[in-house]
């Protein structure tokens, strides 16, 4: 397994644009000469020829006799020069047109192959013609940019990012109005660590990175303190095999279970500005647990080649990622444990209540659900989050519909249809109590293993209404109890209806005991699916108190 250096990325890097490469087209007669074309749209795609720009001319960069890759950078070059449009903007084919957001991951990226080419002195005619094109689409697609606008919290910093990169290039560029409006609104951070989109997967990377070139070219110092603030928060996100937990994400990246590699350069020029050895370790734990996984690098590799020749082979790291804690973020309604290969989340204000992982095993999600009144009336949302030293607990007050649980009465008076919806709050209503429950979960390591006591409890509601836990397991394990051994299918759904059973994930196992049977619905209505996992189901009826053992462990035996 290679440690992150420049001599181990540049192959990568150089795999990867040999694979783009194919998809350029190399016919000087053809309109498009020097694009790329997008094989999902079979179009010409500018921002595939910007990453391709990008990533020739830094291995040209690094190997100034290979010139192949230079002239066909400049091609592409010339390309999205050709594409962009009058008012310096370009396009996004999957959504975004006349786009000053897409413009600005363009001018971000290729700003910084202007700053290494005079960082590195290079001198030469086909540089010349590379970095000339770079300028003009680089000063067109400023003028778009400061009045452009935005859609998503996230393009904000992208956009001041790039014009404050624009503006350390070529000064006389005037940014000053929109850099300053932009950046008077404060950055969205809370006190937690975490951006709006709270997203670990994708776009904190991407803010992080936006930050640290913002606090480089700009007076700025809360975007460097932001970015390393953020950075922090999300080493206690990662799980032993260097994936990290999405629940808390706002965006596409919500529930996948990938090693977020964007952040790895994001800790190598964090590292750069203000030294942090733990921000090293945490860039070489993702490089090696992706190449650990054969996981694909993605767009990830030019960043990483970027931080590497911007600030050299990182120093061997001195720091440790955290490990061994339990943190309590109670703006953000989470609670956090890792012990070695265990690494479980508790979630308020959400269906998924808690996920827990041992290694290769994985338990997605544990969801409360009841029969009575449907939507969020029956299905147990956290309302609080109460931790202390053996635990934490979970209280959901099944309120969260507020004309349910309940039935509508009659106004006394001619309802027309069409104001049926604008009416419904005019109604009274006959309520019935709401199911008041609360789910105590206490950190345990016994003979069985380490793990979790999960004690659920009705305080309030009808008798007689129908529940179930929902234990939703990633596929590939091997279902396993003392009458049974088989490997369970996505989408399939299994009742555990007394004694215990395990999910083991070759080495890696997580056992639940004892289990609970008191009616056989496959699918509890408006309870979720859970069409891509395992489901286990233990099942009850009003009033519940159940206290669950949920252990894990490495091996044949705990």
């Amino acid at each position: 397994m290679s440690s992150l250096t420049l001599a181990n990325v540049l192959p990568r890097l150089a795999d990867s644009v040999a694979n783009l490469g194919w998809a350029q087209i190399t016919d000087r007669n053809h309109p498009d000469y020097g694009a790329l074309v997008n094989p999902e749209y079979d179009l010409p795609d500018v921002h595939s020829a910007v990453e391709f720009v990008v990533s020739g001319a830094y291995l040209a960069l690094a190997d100034p006799t290979s010139q192949e890759h230079l002239a066909r950078a400049t091609a592409a070059a010339a390309f999205i020069n050709r594409v962009q449009r009058e008012s310096g903007l370009i396009d996004l084919l999957s959504v975004n047109y006349d786009s000053a957001p897409d413009a600005s991951f363009a001018v971000q990226k290729l700003c910084t192959v202007v700053e290494l080419a005079r960082t590195f002195g290079v001198q030469s005619s086909a540089w010349s013609e590379l970095l000339q094109m770079l300028e003009t689409f680089i000063r067109r697609a400023v003028g778009g940019i400061v009045t452009g606008g935005f859609h998503t919290p996230n393009h904000r910093w992208v956009m001041v990012s790039a014009l404050v990169q624009a503006k350390a290039l070529y000064p006389d560029l005037d940014v000053k109005a929109a850099v300053e409006a932009y950046l008077a609104e404060g950055i969205d951070i809370d006190p937690e660590g975490a951006f709006i989109e709270r997203s670990v997967g994708v776009y904190d990377a991407i803010v992080d990175r936006s930050l640290l070139f913002i606090a480089e070219h700009w007076d700025a110092p809360a975007a460097l303190e932001a970015a390393i603030r953020n950075l922090t928060f999300d080493l206690y996100l990662l799980h032993a095999d260097g994936t990290a937990e999405t629940g808390l994400s706002r965006r596409q990246d919500y529930g996948t279970r990938d090693v977020p590699l964007g952040l790895a350069s994001c800790y190598l020029l964090a590292h750069h500005r203000h030294p942090r050895p733990e921000f090293v370790e945490a860039a070489q734990f993702l490089w090696s647990q992706t190449e650990a996984q054969g996981a694909r690098y993605a767009g990830h590799l030019p960043w990483l080649t970027y931080a590497l020749l911007k600030g050299g082979d990182p120093p061997a790291a001195a720091g440790r990622i955290p490990e061994d804690y339990v943190r309590h973020y109670p703006l953000n309604g989470l609670w956090r444990v890792r012990r070695g290969l265990l690494s479980a989340t508790l979630f308020r204000d959400a269906t998924q209540l808690l996920s827990v992982t041992y290694g290769a095993a994985e338990l997605s999600s544990v969801k409360i659900s009841f029969t009575y009144f449907g939507g969020l009336t029956g299905r147990f949302i956290g309302d609080s989050l109460i931790v202390d030293p053996q635990g934490a607990t979970l209280r959901s007050e099944g309120r969260r519909n507020p004309r349910r649980p309940g039935y509508e009465l009659p106004l006394g008076r001619p309802v027309p249809p069409e104001r049926w919806e604008e009416t419904l709050h005019e109604r009274p209503l006959r309520r019935l109590p709401p199911i008041t429950s609360t789910l105590r979960v206490t950190e345990v390591h016994d003979r069985n293993g380490y793990g979790f006591d999960l004690h659920l409890v009705t305080l309030g509601g009808l008798d007689g209404v129908a529940a179930q836990i929902a234990f939703d397991f990633a596929p590939g394990g091997v279902w396993e109890s003392a009458d049974a051994r088989f490997r369970p299918c996505a989408g399939q759904v299994l009742f555990l209806k007394q004694n215990g059973a395990a999910m083991r994930y070759g080495n890696d196992v997580i056992s639940l005991a004892p289990g609970a049977y008191a009616h056989g619905m496959w699918r509890m209505r408006e309870a979720e699916p859970a069409p891509e996992h395992v489901r286990v189901l233990m099942t009850f009826r009003t009033p519940v108190n159940h206290l669950v053992h949920l252990r894990a462990y490495r091996g044949l035996h705990p």
